[in-house]
């Protein structure tokens, strides 16, 4: 008959488990950084094409009012809005200053992200589809400095794509609500509402970072051009301090596994 455990026996295992906890987390510790690579730009991601989750991702930015909007944001003090389950936003900015944000995504999330992207509402003047496309590509115009790093280096290509080039996306056709009091009214007096809308834009997909802090660093300059052409270049420079933590299941495994461990050595130790 098996006998409950008294406080000296579960002071015993206590003592046998930390070793193992403190080697295990060593370990885990221990593991080189892997090279973080972008997901190819027609790739699927939580069930959504990355063209679709760029229109998302502006409805996201777009529907936070200011006082804690992501991409008003210059420390990363509402970054954990980006949560969105199986993949994490996160901003990009309107301020042409450097920008220094911290945050702390699970490994197993996709981190989604545009360095610069256009998005284009129906208005009096331009209410088709295809006028709205038009009009976002001459306000994109000519992009230039895009660059995607992770941990200082410069973020892996899938198979088959050879520059960033390819991560052009142009979402489909989505109705963009823009809230009262929201950033687009506040910053700029345009009126609120619902309005059919298209995005242009370089939008990026990185696989879940191992577990570690990490370094996420992209940039862009882009000027306009066509009936937006005159304009000074905007430039962006954006830093993500990354704290990447294992989802539950991972601890909780460890967990399990460090107790199996542990009743075992105990087994042996009264054998």
């Amino acid at each position: 008959m098996s006998k409950p455990l008294t406080r000296h026996a579960t002071a015993a295992i206590a003592r046998q488990l930390a070793p193992l906890a403190a080697a295990t987390i060593l370990a885990i510790a221990a593991v080189p950084l892997r090279a973080q690579q972008l997901i190819a730009p027609d790739t699927m991601v939580g069930g959504y094409s990355q063209s679709f989750l760029s229109a998302q991702m502006a409805q996201w930015e777009f529907s936070i009012l200011p006082a804690t909007n992501p991409i008003l944001d210059m420390t990363g003090a509402h970054t954990a809005q980006g949560d969105q389950g199986s993949y994490f936003f996160l901003a990009s900015t309107f301020s042409q200053d450097p920008v220094v944000r911290n945050v702390t995504v699970r490994t197993d999330q996709t981190l989604v992200f545009s360095p610069v992207t256009i998005i284009y509402w129906a208005d009096a003047q331009v209410y088709t589809e295809a006028d709205m496309r038009t009009h976002a590509a001459y306000a994109l115009g000519d992009v230039s400095n895009l660059t995607v790093t992770v941990d200082g280096a410069p973020a892996l290509l899938p198979n088959g794509i050879n520059s960033l080039d390819p991560f052009l996306q142009a979402s489909p056709l989505f109705p963009l609500s823009l809230p009262p009091g929201g950033i687009i009214e506040s910053m700029w007096g345009y009126p609120t509402g619902t309005f059919p809308a298209v995005t242009l834009g370089y939008t990026f997909a990185l696989e879940g970072l191992s577990a570690g802090q990490h370094q996420l660093h992209f940039t862009s300059t882009f000027v306009s051009t066509g009936p937006y052409a005159g304009g000074p270049p905007t430039s962006y420079d954006v830093t993500y301090n990354i704290n990447a933590v294992p989802e539950p299941g991972t601890w909780a495994l460890m967990g399990l596994g460090l107790l199996a461990i542990g009743a075992g050595a105990i087994h042996r130790r009264r054998a």
